[in-house]
């Protein structure tokens, strides 16, 4: 259902400008996050030069038609993948505040396609869904699901736990079981990425593509290495934020549920439904990956999925539902096939080569998305 409370130009004009600077921010994130650096320190900077952008050339969308797409101090070429993902965020806002309006779940539904566009164009770039976007990902869906049940639309799902749970009452709400069931779901989410690369390990003895070189003479060059470290380094700072993140939401739902559960039943078994429909959505949207994944490494003895398009669909599933999960695994494989048959037709491309699957992921998942407006401009 279309929201018709933002149809005035100055409130869809300050969505636009807000996705345009959220885009510019995506853009640091594509670039500086493979390489382990912060995102916040330094300030903008040529990558071929190092020289600081100045504030009139940082303007998204004009900074580059302004430039011409070169560096003013240098003359590099600038991507044009930056006005690019600056202009999909905010043409991306704008259509979530159409279907939306201005509402929590408009900005929750923001903040997760923001998500999708920086992994789509991080793996495009580098072949890689890096462990410190796909990880609080999963963490804020389950909380965004519990939040959309509880006091936004209901979702439905084919389910619900709750049922094992709940009393003979009909209108009664077991505060106390949903409260402990729902802090350890919560307080899982980071745990178990933990377990997937364990799992990695224990089946393949391996987890990095780095630890399976096959040409013993190649060594790795001192900036792989370092590159490699600090990924690592930041890897495992994220882990711990999370973790803590995590234990932190888990205590508060606790808390809640306690406080609130028996005051407003309702409203707590829609957070109940959703949250457990989120841990549904995310099993279905990753356990088949991850099996493809596994027989496909047995079988093979190469990898035919990357680990982070499982965790992303952990995520991707969580938010959209078991139902959306299983469209957009049908839909990103009809097109990745495609996609590969394609460059194979028209480029040097094997049926080895490497395809960047988490691309079609989150496309598909940006598609199901918005839905509704793309099915109404269609």
């Amino acid at each position: 259902m279309i929201d018709s409370t933002i149809s005035s130009f100055p409130l869809i004009g300050l969505v636009l400008l807000l996705g345009l600077a959220i885009g510019s921010f995506l853009n640091v994130v594509i670039h500086r996050i493979p390489r382990g650096e912060s995102v916040v320190r330094p300030g903008s900077r040529c990558p071929a030069c190092g020289h600081r952008v100045r504030p009139g050339d940082n303007i998204p969308v004009i900074g580059y038609l302004r430039l011409r797409g070169r560096c003013r101090d240098c003359g590099a070429a600038i991507s044009r993948r930056y006005p690019l993902v600056e202009m999909l965020t905010g043409i991306i806002f704008v259509a979530i505040a159409i279907k939306s309006g201005l509402t929590i779940d408009a900005a929750l539904e923001a903040i997760f396609a923001s998500a999708m566009i920086a992994l789509i164009f991080t793996d495009a770039r580098e072949q890689l869904l890096p462990d410190v976007i796909t990880c609080p990902l999963l963490l804020f869906t389950l909380l965004a699901a519990a939040w959309r049940g509880g006091w936004g639309e209901p979702v439905a799902y084919p389910f619900d736990l709750s049922l094992v749970f709940a009393t003979e009452s009909e209108t009664g709400f077991p505060a106390m079981r949903a409260a402990i069931v729902g802090g350890l779901l919560i307080a899982a989410a980071v745990p178990s990425f933990w377990l997937i690369d364990r799992l990695d390990i224990f089946l393949f003895n391996k987890y990095h593509d780095w630890q399976t070189e096959t040409d013993s003479t190649r060594q790795l060059t001192a900036e792989e290495e370092t590159a490699i470290a600090s990924y690592e380094h930041q890897d495992r700072r994220m882990k711990r934020l999370a973790m803590a993140i995590a234990i932190v939401s888990s205590l508060l739902w606790v808390t809640l549920a306690l406080r609130l559960g028996n005051h407003d039943p309702l409203a707590w078994k829609g957070a109940w439904s959703g949250l457990t429909g989120a841990v549904t959505g995310a099993l279905v949207g990753a356990l088949p990956l991850w099996w493809l994944r596994t027989g496909y490494y047995l079988v093979r003895g190469v990898e035919g999925l990357g680990l982070g398009d499982v965790k992303l669909m952990a995520g991707i599933g969580a938010f959209l539902g078991w139902q959306g999960a299983l469209c957009i695994l049908l839909i990103s494989s009809i097109a990745g096939s495609l996609v590969g048959l394609w460059m194979m037709r028209t480029s040097t491309a094997r049926l080895a080569t490497a395809i960047p699957f988490g691309c079609f992921l989150g496309s598909a998942a940006l598609a199901m998305l918005l839905k509704q407006i793309i099915w109404l401009a269609a």
